[in-house]
């Protein structure tokens, strides 16, 4: 008799795992599946890696992995170069890397290996690698050999559900074995399935296929006579008899047609199993890109309707996963590109094919999304988000109160919503303080606000964009909202966009101040913005049609840009500047530019025309006197001239300071004279 020794773990399950020499390493490890508590994490690319992110698009686990798989039970399958390994929701390997699957799917000539672990199932991964024999790892990265593998050679083996897993032998034939390992349908069957309510589909031979029970016995049709069958969910099995698809139970068809929403029905030509209670089918039209519908045969959603998604592979028909749709679908004008060529190698895994989710993008526009039970849009891999491992910046303070560089709206009228408190300076927020980029000459504006959210229109959910215009010199106080031509005062835009919307569906229109409401601004300076507005805003197509706006702001961060002012001019540049009503001299010096390179600064105060440069010693600072033989010089026009000034350097490395340039005749100046600039958040560009 064959000694062996064994070391038991006692887990909080209150089961028990023990470890021994012989082939049977772990017993009955599988059955009971442990819950996974937390939220969901969905597959997502960037950059040509794969991560993971939560239901909110956010990462959790950084994009680090050529391949991933989804999470089951709280692990998921992911690939490094060292080949295929196992993880946990904190992204900690259960299994290293190291492991690929005979199988494999081609793309342009590249090839991926398929994940040689199925999704963890009733606490148990099964395990295929192309260089050992199939079994099985536990949640606790032990490995378990079923008792019944020790009398015969195993090809492939599935994952349990209902508590059995199918199994196939080294004769290609298929059976079934329990979680103590032993065959408990014997692999009398040419293919085979799940177990889901005591029902799995299996076939005696490549064109006869039917469901049995526990006990291996055919329970329905009442002969093997389908031609496919599928995995049953919902009391539901995805079938085709004949030229017929649709779906069965045990009583015979339920339904073979797709209800449309204006009563219509249309025939079925290819099905999927249920998941989240909904399945993709596609319709007997020529090409038709598949829809999804709920257990009556109604349509639940149409991603395509009205060129809202184009899909990018019409033959795969995606499950619902975590709860949430994988599709990849058209980036930017909804076109994917060229098809490339995908063909599959290997012996043949179920989870492999044309009709499966592939979870790669390797058409040339696509992206990965993840839609809701209504086919709405909830994650986008193309939407920008913050880097992995940043905080998201606090919108409250502990009293409830705005935090710094936070606000709230709150509209009513044909679009009703509240924004919650958002940061404007969290990362991906278009919302910012900042002064005009092509006027930027002087510090008092103009400047604009821009806030953003999302309301509801018409039922929709729509993204809204709000622009604040400010005058030039506006301060604190309460100022009366304007008409939008109107710029000595302030005014307002309000633009919405509906998600997902193709282009022939209905939108909301762009409503305008016209003279409604206040501002009331409690600080405005070159730092930042705090106050409240309160707006009327009426459609630009229907002058009955208003929305009232409301809003918070508090300490909403300036974007800083260069800023040149002109401070004094004398002699003949006064009278040039006099000379000019339609073209300020100001414009002379802007915008302001600054490079440094080992050899030194070079900061221009103009960029066409007859501009300022100045040149100063690499890392200079402080004040200064430029001439011809100075340390600091300086040219007007490209013509020497003498000047004297200061030069000041932040800690986020941006320039200010000021310059009087003292002038001579020349071409654009008739006569000696004088120019004081005051320059201010000058970023210094590194050169070459």
């Amino acid at each position: 008799m064959m000694k062996w020794w064994a070391v038991c773990k006692v887990f909080a399950s209150a089961s028990v795992i023990c470890l021994g020499t012989n082939v049977g390493v772990l017993a009955q490890p599988c059955g009971t599946g442990a819950e996974d508590d937390a939220g969901p994490l969905y597959p997502l690319p960037t950059d040509g890696k794969w991560g993971f992110v939560g239901r909110d698009g956010e990462w959790r686990l950084a994009p680090e992995w050529r391949q991933v798989r989804p999470f089951s039970e709280g692990f998921a399958a992911v690939e490094t170069d060292a080949g295929w390994g196992l993880i946990d929701r904190n992204g900690s390997y259960v299994v290293d890397p190291g492991a690929t699957d005979p199988d494999r799917v081609v793309i342009a000539g590249e090839a991926f290996a398929l994940s040689p672990f199925k999704p963890m199932s009733q606490g148990c991964s099964a395990f295929t690698p192309s260089d050992g024999s199939p079994h099985y790892i536990t949640a606790a990265g032990e490995t378990w050999t079923p008792p019944a593998f020790a009398e015969r050679e195993i090809q492939d083996i599935g994952s349990f559900s209902d508590g059995l897993a199918w199994v196939r032998t080294g004769d290609d034939s298929v059976g079934w074995i329990d979680t103590e390992g032993q065959m408990v349908i014997d692999p009398d069957f040419m293919d085979g399935g799940d177990f889901v309510d005591g029902l799995a589909p299996a076939a005696i031979n490549t064109e006869n296929r039917g469901y049995i029970d526990r006990s291996g016995q055919l329970v329905f049709p009442r002969k093997f006579v389908l031609r496919e069958a599928g995995r049953m969910s919902q009391g539901l099995a995805p079938v085709r008899l004949g030229p017929d698809a649709g779906y069965m139970d045990s009583d015979g068809w339920v339904f073979r047609d797709v209800s449309l929403p204006g009563g219509d029905t249309r025939e079925i030509d290819a099905v999927s199993p249920f998941a989240n209670g909904r399945a993709a089918v596609r319709s007997n039209r020529v090409s038709s890109a598949p829809i999804w519908i709920d257990p009556e045969g109604a349509v639940a959603f149409d991603p395509e309707a009205g060129s809202r998604l184009a899909i990018c592979s019409n033959s795969r028909l995606p499950a619902f996963t975590n709860g949430l749709l994988p599709l990849v679908v058209g980036d930017g004008i909804n076109i994917c590109g060229n098809p490339p060529d995908i063909r599959y190698e290997g012996p043949g895994d179920p989870r492999s094919g044309p009709n499966r989710m592939l979870w790669h993008l390797p058409w040339e526009r696509d992206k990965l999304v993840w839609l809701d039970r209504d086919g709405a849009k909830v994650i986008d891999a193309t939407a920008c988000r913050r880097a992995p491992g940043v905080a998201a910046l606090p919108s409250e303070t502990e009293e409830g109160d705005l935090a710094p560089g936070a606000y709230r709206m709150a509209l009513s009228g044909r679009v009703e919503g509240d924004v919650s408190a958002r940061r404007a300076d969290a990362p991906c927020n278009r919302s910012e303080f900042e002064m005009d980029g092509n006027q930027a000459t002087n510090a008092e504006g103009p400047w604009s606000l821009s806030l953003t959210g999302a309301a509801t229109w018409q039922g929709d959910t729509v993204d809204l964009s709000l622009s604040l215009g400010l005058p030039e010199g506006i301060g604190t106080g309460t100022h009366e909202i304007g008409a939008t031509e109107n710029d000595e005062s302030p005014s307002a835009y309000l633009w919405m966009s509906v998600r997902d919307a193709g282009p022939n569906a209905p939108r909301p229109a762009t409503y305008t101040s016209e003279g409604g409401g206040s501002l009331t601004l409690t600080r405005r300076d070159q730092s930042a913005i705090t106050g409240s507005v309160e707006i009327t805003f009426v459609s630009r197509d229907d002058p009955a049609d208003e929305i009232t706006l409301s809003a918070m702001f508090n300490e909403v961060p300036y974007t800083a840009g260069p800023e040149v002012t002109l401070v004094e001019t004398t002699g003949a540049v006064t009278e040039l500047d006099q000379s000019m009503p339609d073209d300020p001299l100001i414009n002379f010096f802007t915008p302001a530019k600054a490079v440094e390179t080992d050899d030194g600064l070079v900061l221009s105060l103009g960029k066409f025309g007859p501009k300022l440069q100045l040149s100063f010693p690499t890392g200079y600072s402080g004040a200064f006197t430029a001439g011809a033989d100075a340390p600091v010089s300086i040219t007007f026009a490209d013509a020497p001239v003498s000047a004297e000034g200061s030069l000041e350097r932040s800690e986020d490395g941006r320039l200010s300071g000021e310059v009087t340039a003292k002038l001579g005749a020349q071409d654009q100046v008739d006569g000696e004279g004088s120019v004081t600039l005051r320059f201010a958040s000058v970023p210094v560009e590194r050169g070459e």
